[in-house]
């Protein structure tokens, strides 16, 4: 028997028991009874033994029956009364639940007000003080242009009071004076510019119409302040403001080497840049100064420089690359690098302000340059080593390079990896080359020089001198002479900027006129056909 699933099962009354027993007790009182039995004249044939046997098994089924019927009902309906008791508690539960629910969401809620009107405050407060910080912004820039007047004027004075012959004033000192305080100034005027590379490229053109006027008149002399610069020269004052320990100068115009410890520097002399050379130093003294951080990590000491600094010119653009050793940059970083206020210098000891590589961005997109950073990886390759020694004995070998977890392991063929190798001869080393035959290389030879007879001496891969790929150590002794390779770990992150120099602006947009004056007179002559066809 169907019944509602929400619903309790429902107990019947017995009818057929009660009808059966009914008429099973008249059919028995016929029988005793003579005088209904001749009222109602029933058949003999009904008062036989058997039929009351049958009569009683009716009866008796029906009961049966009815009793069946009654179990299941009764034990449905107690399934159905434990079921809605289960219901019952569980909506019980569930309300329970939920009061706790409504309880600690109320809570949050009150929280999350709380935490709103905390962050809505700091916003308001973030606001004033951007407002208050741009109004002392343009306070400092209209008394820093009064002071740098001051200064300047003095220290100009004093500068010309230097190159008289009885002055005890030193002109450098004056020089190197005037100079930080022109730089002070352009620090703080970039600073507190509105937009940094909007302000770089109005300078940049003044800057070039200046140049182009200097140029068509050949004078040099005619513009009222410097409007290009050598970025040889920038690059070396960057160098001076970040490196602890004074330089070489640069004695004449020409190229540029220095390689200590600390540093490896290769500047070529390339055309001249538009602009305040300031701009450039402040780029390049941020960089230099995230090099030097990341050098210093730990686990990433190098034999050789850890920061390298090269210039160089291609297709009209200077080119500076920036290397340090150190970490790799995180792919989760890049999209972020070049944003106001993210630092890479995630260190309790020493947490960056996010403004360094930001300047740098600004100061590109200024110069309309570009600026691309990428990580530098040790090379798995192999090198075929050639030995010559005093005694005319030649010696090839073939050397094996691996990184095995992150470091370079070398080995000769068929023997096991190591951090190095070793030669020991008889005689000494009179010449050493190494040839790259593994990766992508295209047997490039390199020739080891300079191999004296006397005292320990090291020899760097003169084929990448700012990040060397591998060293030898040579030891000449009397009796037997050592030798020993080491593959060295150039693993770090290489900034790369692109700036167009003042020369390639000249020269691009007098081929963007003449390309556009051409197709203007095709326009012209095109127009002039058509209106001839007309009038033939």
């Amino acid at each position: 028997m169907d019944y509602p699933e929400d619903g309790v099962q429902t107990i019947t009354f017995p009818w057929l028991a009660i009808m059966g027993g009914m008429i099973g007790l008249a059919f028995l009182t016929l029988q005793v009874d003579p005088l209904l039995q001749g009222f109602y004249r029933i058949p003999e044939e009904w008062f036989h033994p058997a039929i009351n046997g049958a009569v009683l098994i009716w009866v008796a089924v029906l009961a049966f029956i009815d009793l069946r019927r009654y179990r299941r009902q009764l034990t449905r309906q107690r399934e159905d009364v434990q079921r809605l008791r289960n219901r019952v508690r569980e909506i019980w539960d569930s309300k329970k639940q939920l009061q706790r629910k409504a309880h600690t969401y109320s809570g949050h809620a009150d929280k999350l007000k709380r935490f709103i009107s905390d962050k809505l405050l700091d916003y308001i407060e973030y606001d004033e003080k951007f407002l208050h910080f741009k109004s002392i912004a343009a306070e400092v820039r209209h008394n820093g242009v009064i002071s740098f007047d001051k200064v300047q004027t003095a220290l100009q004075q004093a500068e010309r009071a230097a190159q008289a012959e009885e002055s005890m004033l030193d002109r450098e000192s004056m020089e190197a004076a005037l100079a930080s305080m022109r730089y002070l100034w352009d620090l703080l005027d970039l600073s507190t510019a509105d937009n940094l590379a909007l302000h770089i490229g109005n300078l940049l053109c003044e800057c070039e119409e200046h140049y182009y006027q200097q140029v068509l008149s050949n004078e040099t002399n005619g513009n009222p302040y410097a409007v290009a610069y050598p970025p040889q020269r920038a690059a070396l004052r960057a160098l001076a403001q970040v490196s602890p320990e004074p330089l070489p100068a640069l004695e004449e115009e020409g190229d540029y080497r220095h390689a200590d410890n600390q540093w490896f520097v290769d500047l070529d002399p390339v055309h001249e840049l538009l602009g305040n050379e300031n701009h450039l130093v402040l780029l390049l003294e941020n960089l230099l100064k995230n090099a030097q951080f990341f050098s210093r990590k730990r686990g990433y000491s190098s034999p050789f420089a850890p920061v390298a600094l090269t210039l160089y010119e291609q297709q009209g653009h200077a080119c500076l690359r920036v290397y340090n050793r150190g970490p790799h940059l995180r792919d989760e970083d890049r999209q972020n690098l070049f944003q106001l206020g993210f630092s890479t210098r995630r260190v309790q000891e020493h947490h960056g302000r996010g403004l360094g590589l930001y300047f740098v961005n600004e100061i590109v997109k200024g110069y309309e340059g570009q600026i691309a950073v990428r990580n530098i990886s040790t090379p798995e390759t192999q090198y075929t080593v050639r030995i010559q020694l005093e005694n005319g004995e030649i010696i090839t070998e073939r050397v094996d390079v691996e990184l095995q977890d992150d470091k370079p392991q070398c080995r000769l063929p068929g023997a096991e990896w190591d951090r190095s190798l070793e030669w020991t001869f008889a005689a000494p080393l009179v010449s050493l080359e190494v040839t790259t035959t593994g990766g992508d290389s295209r047997e490039r030879t390199q020739r080891v020089d300079g191999i004296e007879s006397r005292g320990k001496q090291q020899f760097f891969d003169p084929g990448q001198p700012e990040r060397p790929r591998w060293r030898f150590t040579y030891q000449p002794k009397r009796n037997a002479c050592s030798l020993s390779f080491e593959p060295l770990d150039i693993s770090g992150v290489e900034f790369e900027v692109r700036l167009p120099t003042a020369q390639h602006r000249l020269e691009s947009s007098e081929l963007d006129g003449i390309e556009e004056f051409d197709a203007e007179v095709e326009r012209l002559d095109a127009h002039f056909k058509a209106h001839a066809q007309d009038l033939g």
